[in-house]
């Protein structure tokens, strides 16, 4: 199995989620790893170190972003736009 992600390139990267994507994906990573840990056993074989790589990578991936997730709910204030009253009335006419 070979990885089909560079490992070997680091990029800092800003993405800004709803609070509901984050937690879709973590609810995905979750899944995979979850999935993954009993699906591959009944290969019979062992772990390659790609794949503790891959499985390590979700996992670590998983805990920055739950960690991310968790200082934005403490340190950030909810983004409340008021809509625009002219915007109200077309979308009622």
């Amino acid at each position: 199995m070979k990885l089909n992600f560079d490992i070997d390139t680091i990029r800092k990267n800003t993405i800004n989620l709803l609070d509901c994507q984050v937690d879709l994906i973590l609810r995905s990573l979750e899944f995979y790893s979850y999935t993954y840990k009993f699906i591959y056993p009944r290969t019979g074989k062992s772990k390659t170190n790609e794949e503790n790589l891959r499985i390590c990578l979700v996992r670590d991936t998983y805990h920055q972003i739950l960690s991310q997730y968790a200082n934005s709910r403490n340190n950030q204030p909810i983004i409340n736009e008021e809509p625009d009253e002219e915007l109200l009335k077309e979308k009622i006419i």
